[in-house]
């Protein structure tokens, strides 16, 4: 198999010269384009700009509910309203955050993270005490970690990056014990205490969960149990992990759950896993995995998760969102089969304007939520202007950069 590196398989994807050179390998992994829609195959609404809406009209969604590269989805629900980031890598100003009343339904607020402090995987967006909170891992030069960043209102202003100096973990996921006390769980099984604040660790990270394994004829990229979201409802926790790599086959991510009446353990593994998985690579959505349950605006529940489109790869992989129902053993399991076909969409709420234009009249600032730099030094903002629908960007440096052999 083409070895793919785990979170940069589109890196080399993205110009025709590199699809061109994709090994005949790689292009049976990432499958064939699919030709004309057969008559009766379901098709999206059209919002801004002729782009493809989930919401038909008709009380049904067709996935994605965000399309294009939005992965790691981390869903927060505050009263009547929703919000939603995700990895935003390189980007600055990076982690743009997503407001929905209806949760199929999104339209941009605000971006969170100015600073650039490397390339964010999977952020984690939380609210505790009435104080807006995204712990984010960042992948550096100098050295990897993870960072907090906080805000009393979700529009802002967020405050600078905190430093919680984990170099080890990637994925962290906020969650509040029985005695009030914070935790960040993390990759591998792990987790760590949390200072009352959110803004500082306690003591070290410990070992607290053995992740479900699958099979070991199942055609995976590697076991990489990371994301970790935990949540209480009744008496368990319910810890909801991504294992299988996000990078490899198609069928190799997969979304696993565990319970447990204290955080500590001990862990239970769900007799279902995994609750999530693309099993054969005709499916409509590829590696599928990375999971957060929430609850819809009526009281059911919901997941979204991320996955490749089969196809058309190389845009990423996109926003999902998937019907939940708990079980009588106090398990749960996902629906909406491979997510090809329209879902009826969740009871109560409203829908909002979604998603945004992608031309621009530069009639308003839109920096940080349509135009980013990639991977800027500081300043590189000041060298942006607008003026009467003109954007204006001064070059930097004393010659083109040189192209690499």
């Amino acid at each position: 198999m083409v070895q793919i590196s785990r979170r940069g398989a589109l890196g080399s994807l993205l110009t025709g010269a590199a699809a061109a050179a994709v090994p005949a390998a790689t292009q049976a992994q990432m499958g064939t384009l699919p030709g004309p829609a057969r008559a009766g195959t379901p098709t999206w609404a059209r919002g801004v700009e002729g782009q493809r809406k989930a919401d038909l009209g008709n009380g049904r969604f067709l996935n994605p509910i965000l399309a294009g590269d939005h992965p790691d989805p981390s869903i927060l629900k505050d009263g009547d309203d929703y919000y939603m980031t995700h990895s935003s890598f390189d980007a600055y100003p990076g982690l743009l955050i997503w407001r929905s009343k209806d949760l199929v339904n999104w339209a941009p607020v605000v971006a969170s993270l100015k600073t650039n402090v490397g390339s964010i995987w999977a952020p984690e967006l939380c609210k505790h005490e009435g104080r807006f909170y995204i712990y984010l891992p960042a992948k550096h030069p100098a050295g990897n970690t993870s960072y907090v960043i906080w805000a009393d209102r979700i529009e802002g202003p967020w405050s600078e990056p905190i430093d919680l100096k984990l170099p080890r973990y990637i994925d962290p996921g906020h969650v509040v014990d029985a005695q009030g006390v914070r935790w960040l769980f993390l990759s591998g099984g792990d987790r760590i205490q949390l200072a009352p604040d959110g803004l500082s660790t306690v003591g070290k990270p410990e070992h607290v969960y053995d992740p479900w394994r699958y099979p070991d004829d199942w055609e995976v990229e590697g076991f990489s149990p990371e994301g970790p979201k935990v949540m209480k409802k009744g008496d368990y926790y319910y810890l909801v992990t991504a294992v299988g790599g996000t990078a490899g086959p198609p069928t190799g991510h997969m979304v696993i759950v565990a319970r447990a009446k204290s955080l500590a353990g001990p862990w239970e593994d769900d007799p279902r896993n995994p609750v999530v998985r693309t099993t054969d690579n005709s499916e409509k959505w590829w590696s599928r995995g990375h999971a957060t349950l929430v609850e819809g605006p009526a009281g059911d529940w919901w997941t979204v998760y991320h996955g490749y489109e089969n196809g058309f790869y190389t845009l990423g992989r996109q926003t999902l969102l998937a019907p939940v129902t708990w079980t009588k053993d106090g398990w749960f399991t996902v629906g909406g089969g491979d997510l090809s076909k329209p879902i009826t969409k969740p009871k109560g709420g409203k829908a909002l304007s979604h998603g945004m234009a992608l031309s621009d009249d530069f009639s308003a600032d839109k920096y940080g939520v349509q135009w980013n730099f990639f991977d800027p030094t500081p300043g590189e903002q000041d060298r942006l202007s607008r003026q009467d629908g003109v954007l204006t960007l001064k070059g930097a440096g004393e010659a083109p950069a040189p192209v690499p052999r």
